[in-house]
């Protein structure tokens, strides 16, 4: 068998000794290729780590904090199965998110009254005047409603957000107010936009009450997300709120936060679709639609948190 012969094993036998020997055909310790259907599962691409494109793709995601999991899923979607020869790894996020998250826009003349919910201190009433203003931009009206039901001042902190809109700013501090203004301006025609106290997922009497206050209000429950927080905290706050009938968030705090890929595999596991992004404290341009290129430009290694404010900000 030659001089590159390697003996695999020996042993005694009546008249002599049974040797078992093999060679490297390949040469070189070459490995053998992956069989075919492993080949065929991944577009053709070979192994992830044999595609550097995918690496790319999945580091990207990887440094951003997201799970291993959701890490390798848009890497094989963006940058194996459906690659494109000459796409860029944000090109290959973009195109493994598209085949993930959902993205579905709150338009601006609202077709049913919204609410919004989230955890303390994630920007509920900075986002409820961003959309209050965005609306008057658009010649459109919303009606924002502060419902201080905690009695934390909520109305006094929407009015210092929106002072050019402070007349038009109703303020519930009861649920009774609450009901009784939501019927005034549906008599009047009028969409709403109502701030509710901060809500902790972790508390069963607060997730309670929020579905009991969903399915009286009528309204869209709309979770309001920081990009802040450990992943798998994120996680577990958004299949809660997802479980009480969220199906739309607008992602909040994505100019303080570096690593963004915890929140944005949260919602996605979660199947709550991304409505927009907030980019910039400003009230005025504060929001940007999202889109799977949008979210692709947050998660690419160290990118800035405004990297998206002035394409598309609404």
């Amino acid at each position: 068998m030659g001089a590159d012969a390697v003996i695999l094993s020996e042993r005694e036998i009546e008249g002599g000794v049974e040797v078992r020997a093999a060679t490297d055909k390949l040469g070189g310790g070459v490995v053998p290729s992956e069989p075919l259907f492993l080949r065929d599962a991944r577009g053709g691409h070979g192994r992830g780590a044999e595609n550097p494109l995918y690496s790319r793709v999945r580091d990207a995601l990887l440094w951003h904090g997201a799970p291993q999991r959701f890490a390798d899923r848009v890497a094989h979607e963006g940058a194996d199965q459906n690659a494109i020869p000459g796409d860029s790894p944000e090109d290959s996020i973009a195109a493994g998110l598209e085949r993930i998250v959902t993205c579905d826009p709150i338009p601006a003349r609202l077709e049913k009254d919204i609410i919004l919910v989230g955890p303390p201190g994630h920007g509920r009433t900075a986002t409820a005047a961003k959309l209050t203003r965005r609306a008057a931009v658009a010649r459109t009206a919303i009606l924002p409603v502060a419902a201080d039901l905690d009695g934390t001042a909520g109305g006094e902190q929407l009015a210092a957000y929106l002072e050019n809109e402070r007349d038009q700013i109703r303020i519930a501090e009861t649920p009774d107010a609450l009901f009784d203004a939501l019927r005034a301006a549906r008599a009047a025609g009028q969409r709403c936009v109502i701030d509710l106290p901060s809500i902790n997922p972790f508390d069963q009497d607060d997730m309670a009450s929020l579905q009991d206050l969903i399915q009286v209000v009528r309204a869209e429950p709309i979770l309001v997300m920081s990009a802040e927080g450990h992943p798998e905290d994120q996680t577990d706050a958004a299949k809660i709120f997802a479980r009480a009938g969220v199906r739309r968030a607008i992602l909040t705090k994505l100019d303080i936060a570096r690593r963004r890929g915890g929140a944005i595999s949260a919602l996605s596991s979660a199947g709550i679709a991304f409505s927009h992004l907030a980019v910039t404290p400003f009230i005025g341009g504060g929001l940007v639609p999202a889109a799977p290129s949008r979210l692709a430009a947050l998660l690419m290694e160290d990118a800035p948190g405004d990297v998206i404010a002035l394409k598309g900000a609404a």
